[in-house]
Order: C-alpha cells, then sequence, then structure tokens
C-alpha cells in the first residue's frame, strides 16, 4: 500500500507513521505537511489514498479539499483531524472524500480504518454508539464546545494521541528532547531559551498529555515512537 499522510502536527503524524509500519511493515508511507506538497506529490505518482489533516496549512478550511477533489477526482482522499464539527465532515463526505479518521481513535482503528477504506468502496464514518451520531474529533474530557454533548466508545479512544495534537510547536520540542533524556539545563540550551521556561513546558506537556511526570510522558512518548530509544530523563 503506498499512503500520503499530509499533517503539519509533526510528534502525532510520526507516531502514527510509526505505528502503522509496526502492524503494516510492507506499507510505504509518505509525509508532508501542507497542502501545496500534497499537490506537488500527486503530481509525481497516484497513492492507494491521501489522509488530509483539515486545518494544515494551505486548506483554508474546505476550500484545499475542493481543490484537490476537483484536481484529481480518482484519488482516494480521507480526512484525518483532531478538531471538527459534525456539519463540516458531512461537508467533506459531499465533497467526495472517502472517510472520515477523527484523531481520538485508536492506533489499532486508526490503522484498521485506513485499511478498509483502501479495500472497499465504501466511505468510512465512524459514530458514536450511544447518540447514532457522527463520532466528534476530540474527547468530551478535553472539549470546550458549549454545544458538543456526544460520548465516545471507550474502546475505540486514544487519549495520548488525542492529546498529542493540542501540544504547541515548542511544546513538541521540549517532549522529543525530554524523551531522549535531556535534563531541564540541557533541553534550556539546546532551545536557547530559560531553564524555567522549560520547567513551564514540561509543567503544560503533562498537564496536556495526562500524565504525572516527565518521565511517563517520556515512556509514552518511547511507545508511540516519537524516539527511537528510551532513555528515562533525569528530574
Amino acid at each position: 500500500m503506498n499512503i500520503l499522510l499530509a499533517d503539519d502536527h509533526v510528534l502525532f503524524r510520526d507516531a502514527l507513521i510509526q505505528f502503522m509500519i509496526s502492524i503494516h511493515p510492507d506499507w510505504s508511507i509518505d509525509s508532508v505537511c501542507d497542502l501545496h506538497a500534497v499537490i506537488e506529490k500527486l503530481q509525481n505518482k497516484p497513492f492507494d489514498l491521501v489522509l488530509l489533516d483539515l486545518r494544515m496549512p494551505g486548506m483554508n478550511r474546505l476550500k484545499g479539499l475542493e481543490k484537490l477533489v476537483k484536481e484529481y477526482p480518482d484519488q482516494k482522499i480521507a480526512i484525518i483531524t483532531g478538531v471538527a464539527e459534525e456539519h463540516h465532515i458531512r461537508e467533506a463526505i459531499q465533497i467526495g472524500v472517502c472517510g472520515y479518521l477523527p484523531k481520538t481513535l485508536s492506533g489499532k482503528a486508526l490503522v484498521k480504518a485506513i485499511n478498509t477504506i483502501i479495500t472497499t468502496d465504501k466511505a468510512f464514518v465512524p459514530s458514536d454508539l450511544l447518540s447514532n451520531t457522527i463520532m466528534p474529533s476530540y474527547h468530551d474530557d478535553f472539549n470546550t464546545h458549549p454545544d458538543q454533548n456526544h460520548h465516545l466508545p471507550t474502546d475505540e479512544a486514544d487519549p495520548f494521541m488525542a492529546n498529542l495534537s493540542k501540544l504547541t510547536d515548542r511544546e513538541q520540542e521540549v517532549l522529543t528532547l525530554l524523551a531522549k533524556g535531556l535534563s531541564n539545563k540541557e533541553i534550556a540550551r539546546d532551545l536557547n531559551v530559560q531553564t524555567p521556561t522549560v520547567k513551564l513546558h514540561v509543567s503544560n506537556v503533562c498537564k496536556k498529555l495526562c500524565v504525572n511526570n516527565r518521565t511517563q510522558a517520556a515512556i509514552m512518548a518511547h511507545q508511540y515512537g516519537i524516539v527511537p530509544k528510551l532513555e528515562l530523563p533525569a528530574e
């Protein structure tokens, strides 16, 4: 299978790629971070599936998706997103996508869905088992939208993958470095910031990932393939 993953969230993208390859080592996966790069890739070759983040640079909401579907009508495209309302998903399906993958799905469920989309002609849209509506792309526990009342099926939800998309670019960098075993002083030196600033970033990372300390964050980063080798960081 040849897959193109387009997502500007580096940690989520790399973690998903590592997970997909661990289950399907024969899959070939290219990755890009904006719509322009997607178009460049498609000019050279088609893919069995393009996974497209709705909120990455160049998308301009659904206008970028419309452009892509119009220029490449035979290309299978599925959207993968951490923030999307139900009416956006329905509109994307009407435009012509063949699937919707919320980032709250577990890694195993994501890979199964990707395989289903590639091997069948049916659109894949997970539904909320309790309300029979389209599964939201965010968790109730962390949702701030006043109209959101859905509940995710717990066996399909992966909190770490969902929360990973909440990190800022700087917090992503801090997570990667602390997972490699660097102390706060070493991270501060690498990022050219003050040590108290790093401590604040580490605290925010732990809160957003719902872990108790930096060691747990490092372990989770290792388990999801964010760093190739686990080295427990110094407290």
